[in-house]
């Protein structure tokens, strides 16, 4: 036989008892605290052994025990893991107490749990556990149903309308306690998310201050013409790693150690020739995306950043360590190359102005128009030249014409010049030409500059570099003779990537007519051999000046002739008879032959064809 519960606490214990959950509400307690309170409570003002909390869980499928009083570990286990409450459980049992409270929003008594079938399987369990009666009663949070209120006692019993009331009231206040844990969470997320941002926002304003200081210090060494060589003493000090400055053409600038240790740049004349078949690349194309440094298996232990102003790279910025640094250390390394970058164009004003001078004169030079020689020769003293000495003329031209291409070019000539021991050589850019006039005291050393200059401006440059030596040329009044001989060979000579530097000596016949051959007198003999057929082709709208080179060229061989001028072998046939009638000789006889190899290599030098 079931009692009903009599719930008639004074108004005083009642009322104390709820203050006492609101302060500890306002207090900001830890949830399951405030959970396992509000279940005490329960338990002293209604009587009974235990009572729980129980919230649906984050995907809404079972209810859990999240706050307790007087319940058994085992029994909290048995809910929350080995026999969850589900809210759509399996099977055909679905009229749990607990799950009916929740679902349908009203309470649930049962006097007797042995008695009641709704208990189902947990009826076993719980009277194990000491649980004869119960009582659940709907939680809700901002309107929404969100977990249950229940009580359990050690004897059946039925619990009254004001006990109910009563637990209504402790299930509205874990309600509150459940909204303001919810508050509390989101304020102290919200304090979080602000520390956070104060704390980026603290250290982005010290590393804006660090990035404005290392700005001042570069700008300000730069300021005070300290040069190259100061900009990088700074970047090493800031840095703290060694330094090297280089130029397109691999010469060093500066170099700064730190700590007894030096950077050694990679020697460009060995690095491997760009070949985008073999995977190789040249070390500007490494550093093409370099931003402000990059590490590369090419040269382990350094990184290697570009230089540039505009989009235009001056230079190499090297330092010692192959791992990439933190955000000031990188900044440095940034502001640093700006720097630099508008030191090395006020440098290149400079020696712009300086080349300027030494082009007039090396213009002078190569015309022939010396009205006072010795005028020229302290002119050249002045520009660190000197012209009493014997000198020879280099020429340099890139196969592929264009101001960009060849002002590239000019730049990183200049600086191998430059770098040269005085008397200096002299240069000026003609025609698209690179002209350089350069002491010959020691031959084998010039045409040691020319392999040099070719093979560094291959590594810097797409393309095919040329270049081509004079002989020696004992005075000044020699100079235009050995400029035509340079600019002959390269103007003579089809380009092929692996020629070797042009020589006169390299270049057989058409050499030794460059270097003893005086263009306007042998005219008269390319003129008798190749003028009638010239008229010809001019009168008859006919090439038997080009068909005769095709021929020569081909030993002779009509098919190949044919092949190469895409006509008939019998047309071949017929022009080389007209040529023959033309000229009163045959190509059948060796001394004709001759000739006309003669005159038409002579055409080509003085430039008459």
């Amino acid at each position: 036989m079931t009692s009903e519960v009599p719930v008639q606490p004074d108004l005083l214990r009642w009322m104390t008892a709820i203050d006492e959950l609101a302060i500890a509400v306002n207090q900001r307690r830890d949830l399951p605290g405030l959970l396992e309170q509000i279940a005490r409570t329960a338990c002293d003002l209604l009587g009974y052994e235990s009572a729980a909390v129980l919230l649906v869980d984050d995907d809404r499928v079972a209810l859990r025990i999240e706050g307790c009083w007087g319940l058994s570990e085992g029994y909290v286990r048995l809910v929350n893991e080995e026999s969850p409450l589900l809210l759509v459980p399996e099977g055909t049992f679905a009229g749990s107490p607990s799950r009916r409270a929740f679902v349908d929003g009203t309470p649930v008594i049962v006097e007797d749990i042995s008695r009641d079938p709704s208990y189902g399987p947990w009826a076993n369990a719980a009277q194990r556990h000491g649980h004869h009666s119960m009582a659940a009663v709907p939680l809700r949070n901002q309107g929404e149903t969100v977990g249950t209120m229940n009580v359990y006692g050690s004897d059946p019993r039925r619990l009254g309308p004001g006990g109910l009331e009563l637990l209504q009231i402790l299930a509205s206040h874990a309600g509150i306690a459940l909204e303001t844990s919810a508050r509390l969470e989101r304020d102290l997320r919200r304090l979080r998310e602000l520390g956070s941002l104060n704390e980026k926002l603290r250290r982005r304003t010290e590393l804006l201050q660090q990035h404005a200081a290392i700005h001042d210090r570069f700008i300000g060494v730069a300021r005070r013409g300290g040069g190259l060589s100061d900009i990088a003493a700074a970047l090493a000090e800031t840095t703290d790693r060694a330094v090297a400055v280089q130029d397109v053409s691999g010469q060093t600038l500066a170099g700064v150690p730190r700590a007894g240790l030096s950077v050694q740049p990679p020697d460009w004349v060995a690095w491997p020739r760009h070949d985008s078949d073999a995977g190789t690349r040249s070390l500007l194309d490494i550093l093409a995306q370099a931003c402000p440094v990059t590490t590369s298996e090419a040269f382990p232990g350094l990184l290697a950043g570009p230089v540039r102003v505009g989009g235009e790279t001056l230079g190499v910025l090297w330092l010692a360590g192959g791992t990439e640094d933190d955000d000031v250390r990188l900044r440095a390394i940034e502001q640093a190359a700006v720097v630099l970058g508008l030191e090395m164009l006020r440098r290149r004003a400079v020696v712009d102005a300086q080349w300027q001078l030494r082009g007039d004169l090396v213009s002078e030079l190569v015309t022939g128009n010396l009205t006072d020689p010795e005028a020229v020769v302290a002119r050249g003293d002045r520009l660190g030249s000197d012209l009493r000495l014997p000198q020879r003329v280099l020429a340099v031209r890139h196969e592929e014409s264009g101001e960009a291409v060849t002002g590239q070019l000019l730049r990183l000539v200049q600086s191998l010049v430059l770098s040269r021991p005085r008397p200096k050589p002299l240069l000026a850019l003609r025609d698209g030409v690179i002209v350089i006039v350069a002491p010959a005291a020691d031959e084998a050393g010039v045409e040691e500059l020319a392999r040099h200059i070719r093979t560094v401006a291959a590594q810097a440059l797409e393309g095919g570099v040329r270049v081509s030596v004079s002989e020696t040329c004992v005075g000044p009044d020699q100079l235009p003779a050995a400029f035509r001989q340079v600019t002959g060979l390269l103007r003579l000579f089809p380009y092929k990537p692996e020629e070797d530097v042009l020589t006169v000596a390299s270049a057989g016949v058409i050499g030794m007519l460059l270097a003893d051959v005086d263009p306007h007198r042998m005219g008269v003999l390319a003129t008798r051999w190749i003028g009638p057929l010239r008229e010809y082709d001019q009168r008859r709208g006919t090439d038997l000046v080009g068909t005769l080179r095709r021929y020569l060229d081909h030993d002779l061989n009509t098919n190949a002739t044919a092949e190469a001028l895409y006509i008939h072998p019998n047309t071949v046939s017929l022009r080389v008879k007209r040529i023959e009638n033309l000229l009163n000789l045959s190509l059948s006889r060796v001394g004709d032959l001759t000739t006309l190899r003669t005159a038409l290599a002579i055409d080509d030098i003085t430039g008459t064809s």
